[in-house]
């Protein structure tokens, strides 16, 4: 029931986030710079971007957001790799946000295998 609980109140968010009914920050510099700004709504804002927009150049920040120390960033991040990849890749590669950080970040690492194994544009 936890996990249900959690996971509901993370597509919550996630919804009022990517519908836009969160104050907006102000955008300043570029996707990948406000990836890695340290305001975590900043990043936030940044994954939704990248998801809104299917941005695959972001896709090694978004796997890097993943680990963010921030519960929300490694959200949003998640939502817009799956956006980008489709929901078949995000899958078989797997990450789930209530799973245990040792888990998760086993999952981090078999995105940046994936990520390296990928042609470059």
């Amino acid at each position: 029931m936890k996990r249900d609980t959690i996971i509901l109140a993370g597509l919550l968010l996630a919804g009022m986030l990517w519908g836009g009914c969160v104050a907006s920050t102000p955008e300043v510099g570029t996707i990948f710079q406000r990836l890695q700004n340290e305001d975590p709504a900043v990043r936030i804002e940044a994954a939704v971007e990248a998801g809104k927009t299917r941005n695959s150049k972001a896709l090694p920040l978004l796997v890097d957001r993943l680990s963010d120390t921030e519960s929300e960033v490694r959200l949003f991040a998640s939502l817009a790799l799956e956006k980008i990849v489709g929901e078949k890749q995000f899958a078989e590669l797997g990450w789930k946000f209530y799973d245990s950080p040792d888990v998760r970040q086993k999952a981090v690492e078999k995105w940046r295998q994936w990520l390296g194994s990928r042609p470059k544009p």
